[in-house]
């Protein structure tokens, strides 16, 4: 008797509608020629987001996504035999900074299938019903539980049978045309309906990328009076997809001009503007730096401050940067005890460290 109970509660929570568990239906889910992808991270937070398997079977009850790259867009592609139909969106994810690249495009695939899955919770009697294999019951359910679960805001009704909605971009595209989904019904394949609606929302907010780093520092003077190495610590920001800034504390040492021993303590910051290329960014404006001189000729330091050009590019892997920066300006610096010390200097500066 306790056997036949535990093998048909056993069934009722593999068959029931919404187990316990709550998984939704498995997906299939492949990233293609995207070289600045994590795909194992792409996986990872898609399953974690939509509270599924990933699983590398395909079936009557799989849902397929596909993640490309065309060039600086990624195009999403979802298959879904659970509502019959396939969607497709593309869009720019530099447009929302470089930083958790990964991530964006994760959440973006999870939306669509939610999207997809959306219209069998909204519609689940369409008048005109979608061409091919009818879906198990137990996945329609599962997947409608899974909306019903998101509904906190609803997730958006997807269009009803034969809808197209615009993806445009470029010239004669109007505003908030670009970043839509293309929702398109399964009839059959390859079968993609004419004709179309447009649907708006508001431009995503770009990130902010922040990053930490320790400094690798040389100052020299370019009429050979004598080089300083040290490092310290920098801090940098890029904000509005435009301006970039940084701050940083050095501290440097050596033999300068007729000083046997120097010793150069700065605060330094930079105003530049910046621009991102795949997992470069690079980055062009001034700064000022100010500092402490302290020398061999006598206890009194040397109080000095200029302005200096600036220059750096930074590759980023994952949540690893690396930084390269060179800076440039002119000193015009009074010694007590020994000549003035005045003339071009340049210096170079080679940071690792993490995006915050």
């Amino acid at each position: 008797m306790w056997r036949a109970f535990v093998s048909l509660f056993g069934a009722a929570l593999v068959f029931a509608p919404g187990t316990a568990l709550g998984a939704a239906p498995p997906v299939h889910l492949e990233v293609e020629g995207c070289p600045t992808l994590d795909a194992r991270s792409v996986q990872r937070i898609f399953s974690a987001d939509l509270g599924t398997s990933i699983t590398t079977d395909a079936g009557p009850d799989v849902t397929e996504v596909t993640i490309t790259c065309e060039g600086e867009r990624v195009v999403l592609r979802v298959r879904d035999p659970i509502s019959r139909k396939t969607l497709k969106r593309s869009f720019d994810p530099k447009s929302f900074g470089t930083q958790a690249e990964s991530r964006i495009v994760a959440i973006a695939a999870s939306e669509l299938v939610l999207a997809s899955w959306a219209e069998l919770a909204s519609n689940p009697t369409p008048q005109v019903p979608p061409e091919g294999p009818a879906p198990s019951a137990a996945a329609v359910e599962t997947a409608r539980s899974v909306v019903r679960a998101r509904s906190a805001p609803a997730a958006p009704a997807a269009a009803p049978a034969r809808t197209q909605v615009s993806n445009r971009s470029g010239p004669g595209a109007e505003p908030g045309d670009n970043e839509q989904p293309e929702v398109v019904a399964w009839t059959t394949a390859g079968d993609k309906p004419a004709g179309g609606t447009k649907r708006r929302t508001n431009q995503p907010i770009p990130l902010v990328m922040e990053r930490m780093t320790g400094v690798v520092s040389f100052r020299s003077f370019l009429t050979g009076a004598g080089t300083l190495w040290g490092g310290g610590v920098r801090f940098g920001r890029e904000r509005s997809g435009v301006v970039s800034w940084a701050a940083d504390a050095l501290l440097e040492s050596g033999v300068l001009h007729e000083y046997k021993s120097a010793t150069n303590a700065t605060l330094g910051g930079w105003l530049c503007f910046y621009a991102n290329l795949s997992a470069f960014t690079f980055r062009g404006g001034g700064g000022l730096r100010a500092g402490v001189l302290t020398t061999d000729a006598g206890p009194k330091p040397a109080i000095w401050g200029w302005p200096m050009l600036v220059a750096s590019q930074t590759l980023r892997i994952e949540s690893l940067v690396i930084d390269l920066g060179v800076e440039a300006g002119y000193v015009n610096l009074l010694v007590t005890g020994k000549s003035d010390l005045r003339g071009i200097w340049a210096s170079g500066q080679l940071g690792i460290g993490i995006a915050l």
